[in-house]
């Protein structure tokens, strides 16, 4: 299978954390994969990947402009890629016609006008699959992607030194989207009760000010090291004691995931994603999403747990992620790009005939 990957520069710095681990998490035996792009766009450590395992990444031009769509031409040409993922309204523009399935990324409601040439939606956002569905794109013309999970070994291990944490303090790992309204009010509430204690709070995103302001009212500020680079997230974890992970946010079953491959008890709100991993006290446990005195009692609780109870859920969480990621996110997804290009040459034969 030959995927294409078209990116413009705007998507890769809102979606890295989307389109790098898709990348990434395809990297398996019979799948050929290139990055095209334009030279202002940044990759950054996923360049420096693509590098050792040899992947091409083509740069000619911006993507927008004319010229660039007969550069664009030659690459597809020369490729011939079963499936084209665009990453971006310019990228989506550029696609057209050059062949293999077209399949588009989308993460909030937009005018379905600009997809007319495309074959296939995916998202990472339930609510915008919905919105998909209502409009025409129902069945498999539209499809959520599953949680990813990449293991940056790569990148090494996070050190307490470099982030003026002392030896032997205790890090609580906290991850989400640096957005308001999402739950960062109430996790750094209910955390000020820990004292003694060190926070990563991973992440990126449009309101870090006012999510550390959040952090400073309570006086955890000083105590919080804000990492935003998507290689250190899963390093960071190596050092943590727990992972709080409170939010209403597209990225939690990522995150819950993440966590529990890296043997760390989860702490986490009850919605439908975060129940296809986590049994209550058995491989993690839920807090309400508003009741304070229910979530500080939760993490005292952790906090609590015996060497045996904590080894006891880390095991089955372990476990479950593995399984999951093993079975369904990797194997899953293989699948139902193997099942769309059958659909698609499907489709063509009867058009052609």
């Amino acid at each position: 299978m030959k995927i294409l990957h078209i990116i413009d520069n705007t998507y890769f710095e809102t979606h890295r954390k989307t389109i790098s681990e898709l990348i990434l998490s395809l990297s398996t035996e019979g799948i050929e994969q290139k990055i095209y792009t334009n030279p202002n766009t940044s990759l950054g450590w996923l360049e420096k990947i693509c590098e050792v395992i040899r992947w091409k990444i083509s740069k000619k031009g911006k993507i927008k402009s004319l010229s660039n769509k007969i550069k664009t031409w030659f690459v597809f040409s020369a490729f011939h890629p079963d499936i084209v993922i665009k990453w971006g309204k310019q990228a989506r523009e550029i696609a057209y016609g050059a062949g293999g399935i077209q399949i588009s990324f989308i993460n909030e409601k937009e005018p379905l006008k600009s997809f007319e040439n495309t074959d296939y939606i995916m998202t990472n956002i339930d609510e915008v699959l919905s919105y998909l569905k209502s409009h025409g794109y129902s069945g498999m013309r539209s499809f959520l992607l599953p949680p990813f999970i990449y293991e940056y070994k790569k990148v090494p291990t996070l050190n307490k030194k470099d982030y003026f944490i002392p030896e032997k303090a205790k890090i609580i790992y906290i991850a989400g989207t640096l957005i308001k309204n999402i739950g960062y009010e109430r996790a750094f509430e209910a955390l000020s009760i820990i004292s003694d204690t060190y926070f990563f709070v991973i992440g990126n995103g449009p309101d870090e000010e006012y999510v550390k302001d959040q952090a400073l009212k309570v006086n955890l500020k000083a105590r919080s090291r804000f990492i935003p680079e998507i290689e250190k997230s899963f390093n960071a974890l190596d050092l943590v004691e727990f992972s709080f992970l409170p939010f209403e946010d597209p990225e939690l079953p990522k995150y819950i995931l993440e966590s529990m491959i890296q043997k760390k008890i989860v702490i986490t709100i009850k919605t439908p994603q975060s129940e296809e991993f986590i049994t209550e006290g058995k491989t993690g446990f839920f807090i309400p999403k508003q009741d304070m005195y229910l979530i500080k009692k939760k993490i005292k609780e952790v906090m609590n747990l015996s060497e045996d109870e904590k080894q006891n859920i880390i095991n089955n969480a372990y476990e479950q992620a593995k399984e999951y990621t093993s079975s369904k996110k990797i194997k899953g997804y293989v699948q139902m790009f193997d099942e769309l290009i059958k659909k698609y040459n499907e489709r063509k034969n009867l058009l052609n005939n």
